[in-house]
């Protein structure tokens, strides 16, 4: 099964017109739920999906920006999207899956300051739940759950005309170019937010297990991917020993 889908996504394995596979993550989780689905009619199955791991992307897959370029286009959007794109960056969190269950009510101040912690629950996490503190975006969240009532879904509309909104204001401010991730700005998805966020924690956490923990991470694959597409090496010189 991992030699099947290693083989789509190099275009060994092609669509039936030639083309190679766009994706193949996709049809690896539909093929992960009916074998999970499977063991539950036999149980006698062993899963054979867990050295598939449809969430890790290639170089190619995701828009990549740095906080300062967010800075620039954030300060251009409606106060919605600024919170947003802002909570989105700094949480790292899961969209729409685990974004869409935020409630105001699961923001909390952290003792002796004004930053929030958030807490992503067990109930809608899609690995574990886990508190995470927000240090980028607390004062915008300030402003935007203003009036709002603790059981009120933190960011709720309609999830297409915010992606549309979103791709919008990124081409506006920073033009549809290439990125180095190897896509358009204009392709901006709301999970771009995740990677980009990945890209700028991965080098400010000082131990693996905070970072993993952080964006709800079992294995340290991810670590290696991003480690990898930042192009980051070992800086350790002869002086150092």
């Amino acid at each position: 099964v991992l030699e099947f889908f290693n083989q789509m996504e190099t275009g060994a394995i092609r669509r039936h017109d030639g083309k190679p596979f766009k994706s193949g993550r996709d049809y690896m989780k539909v093929f992960i739920a009916f074998w999970h689905w499977y063991q539950k009619r036999d149980p006698k199955a062993t899963d054979i999906t867990k050295y598939l791991s449809p969430d890790v992307p290639t170089k190619s897959e995701f828009v990549y920006f740095t906080v300062d370029e967010l800075r620039r286009v954030a300060a251009q959007a409606k106060l919605f999207y600024r919170a947003l794109m802002w909570f989105l960056f700094d949480s790292g969190i899961r969209s729409p899956t685990e974004l869409m269950s935020v409630r105001v009510r699961d923001l909390s101040f952290i003792q002796n300051s004004e930053a929030f912690e958030l807490n992503i629950r067990e109930e809608y996490a899609k690995t574990f739940g886990r508190k995470i503190k927000l240090r980028l975006c607390s004062d915008i969240l300030r402003e935007h759950i203003r009036g709002m009532q603790p059981e009120a879904i933190l960011f709720s509309g309609d999830w297409k005309t915010i992606k549309t909104y979103i791709k919008r204001v990124f081409i506006k401010t920073l033009g549809d170019r290439d990125t180095k991730g190897g896509k358009r700005t204009g392709e901006v998805r709301p999970y771009d937010f995740r990677h980009s966020s990945a890209c700028y924690w991965l080098t400010r956490y000082k131990k693996e297990a905070g970072f993993k923990y952080r964006f709800g991470w079992k294995e340290n694959q991810m670590i290696h991917y991003y480690t990898n597409f930042l192009g980051m090496e070992d800086p350790i010189i002869e002086q150092d020993i």
